[in-house]
């Protein structure tokens, strides 16, 4: 058998560079899935309020309804690993006020900032209830 000392430098050096490569690799990123129905309350200078959302998810966007007491509103976003970005408009005394919502997310909750049009900003939190 030989052996020789480039040999083992060559096995050294292989290894080392497959063990840092592995090590390099990123994961991917999870992408939760945010189907189903949550309670979300928007917290602002007009106070707290409750609604009710229904998400349908596909792969990283979703679609849903918003329903609250000036009634049911359509709503579209985004899930990016445990990052969320979704929003809908609601009309106010004949104007249209878009609410814009910016969070994380942490299992079966989610929280972070709200805009709401240009009357001011605010934040969110939401839990899902089934």
């Amino acid at each position: 058998m030989r052996c020789s000392f480039f040999d083992n430098r060559s096995s050294l050096l292989l290894t080392l560079a497959l063990t840092l490569s592995a090590c390099s690799l990123s994961p991917e990123k999870a992408t939760p899935d945010l189907s189903g129905s949550w309670v979300l309350t928007t917290r602002s200078q007009f106070g707290a309020q409750d609604s009710d959302m229904t998400i349908k998810q596909t792969g990283r966007t979703f679609t849903g309804t918003v329903s609250g007491p000036l009634g049911n509103v359509d709503c579209a976003g985004t899930v990016d690993a445990h990052a969320v970005v979704f929003g809908f408009s609601i009309v106010v005394r004949k104007s249209t006020v878009r609410i814009d919502y910016r969070g994380t997310i942490e299992g079966d909750s989610m929280s972070g900032d709200t805009t709401i049009g240009s009357l001011g900003h605010g934040t969110f939190s939401a839990r899902r209830t089934r």
